[in-house]
């Protein structure tokens, strides 16, 4: 009776520990509750369980810091109990409790949840200097860069948002849909339609399946 009972409880550990280890289950698209807090690695995302918490914060950086300094946009920082902020670093993303956030180049809302995780880099170059003759100054013309990302909630893969890897990667899971994108005459324009697409007619395993 003793080993059966040994035996039992080795079949529950492990059935805990695959439960747990399963990339599949994505918990956080089942959440009615966002936990607020600091996501070590794609897991914690994945399961809505975020290891780390406090007085977390978004702050923004100047244009002049991103082109100068070749600086992200934002950047996270922890206020202690005197009020001195300090910058995070090694962490993946970021929950405020409503928003969740993706660490690539700066702190990125994820803009839409499913199958497809979409987010959007943002961010300012230098690109040319116009001559104003008015009061013959030399002003810098800035252009926002914007380049819009895609993560796979199963597997944690990120991708570019592109016609290339919606062809390659994406909708060869669905048949039917891959067939209306190659016959899409329009598709260069539709790339946000073929994911929102892509994730409702698709939905990633739950837990234990």
């Amino acid at each position: 009776m003793k080993q059966w009972c040994c035996l039992w409880g080795l079949i529950c550990f492990c059935l805990m520990a695959t439960a747990q280890d399963n990339p599949g289950s994505a918990l956080i698209l089942q959440a009615t509750t966002l936990n607020k807090g600091l996501y070590k690695s794609f897991r914690e995302f994945q399961q809505n369980s975020p290891s780390e918490s406090g007085d977390l914060v978004i702050k923004s950086r100047s244009t002049a810091a991103q082109i100068y300094l070749l600086a992200s946009r934002n950047e996270l920082v922890l206020r202690d109990a005197a009020g001195q902020e300090h910058k995070v670093k090694n962490y993946w993303g970021f929950c405020d409790g409503t928003s969740l956030y993706i660490k690539d180049n700066g702190l990125n809302r994820i803009q839409a949840t499913g199958y497809y995780c979409t987010y959007e880099l943002q961010g300012v170059q230098p690109s040319r200097s116009a001559y104003n003759p008015a009061d013959m100054t030399v002003n810098a013309m800035n252009t926002p860069v914007r380049l819009k990302k895609v993560i796979n909630i199963v597997t944690g893969e990120i991708l570019e948002l592109s016609l290339y890897n919606l062809k390659k990667y994406i909708l060869p899971q669905d048949p039917a849909l891959l067939e209306e994108f190659r016959t899409d005459k329009s598709k260069r324009d539709k790339l946000d339609y073929y994911i929102s697409r892509f994730n409702e007619r698709n939905k990633p395993p739950q837990s234990g399946q």
